[in-house]
């Protein structure tokens, strides 16, 4: 057996996000496994069309590259852009939701930011895949998703992805009203969740 004396090792700063939180809530063994004995986890196709897809939607944002998305939309299809189109065949659903947030005041693509409080103490790390700020102090956060299914109505309901953005974009900003939406790239019809 293991014995591990707390007082004789060094204390890490440890940073939570919502998915470490999900995978402990979910399997404490399966969270020991991968975030403190480092072992290595098989990446699955899910996760690998989720970074390809965050990595493009992520890249469109940038104002040197709105001409793809233009061309994209005029066309009708992904394949005007031959780079994005090898990328994410299936996932164009994704410029078909208000991309850009018509109306909006300012638009960022993969934001970080870090939650800690004292009492109870906590960090939490995150990243916002997408923030957009209307008049008034009103913000809808997107977050993409390549899961295979989407929330279950009680699952959005208490999602705590969706109270840590919250809460991030509130202390950037104290008046801020924000609306999460999850992106499920994987959905043509009805991919939005908020």
């Amino acid at each position: 057996s293991w014995i591990i004396d707390n007082r004789t090792m060094p204390k890490k700063d440890k940073r939570l996000s919502a998915s470490r939180i999900k995978t402990l809530q979910g399997c404490s063994w399966l969270y020991w496994a991968k975030y403190h004995l480092k072992l290595p986890d098989k990446t699955n196709t899910g996760a690998l069309r989720g970074t390809i897809c965050h990595l493009v939607l992520e890249m469109i944002l940038n104002k040197t590259r709105t001409k793809h998305y233009d061309e994209m939309v005029l066309a009708g299809t992904i394949k005007a852009c031959p780079s994005v189109y090898r990328l994410v065949k299936k996932h164009v659903n994704a410029f078909n939701y208000d991309f850009f947030g018509q109306g909006h005041k300012s638009i960022k693509g993969e934001e970080e930011f870090l939650l800690e409080n004292k009492d109870p103490e906590y960090k939490v790390l995150g990243y916002m895949d997408k923030s957009i700020e209307f008049k008034g102090n009103k913000y809808k956060i997107v977050d993409y998703k390549s899961s295979k299914s989407k929330f279950t109505d009680k699952e959005l309901e208490t999602n705590l992805q969706a109270m840590i953005y919250s809460l991030a974009n509130k202390k950037k900003n104290k008046k801020a009203k924000s609306l999460v939406e999850f992106l499920f790239l994987k959905f043509a019809r009805a991919a939005s969740q908020t």
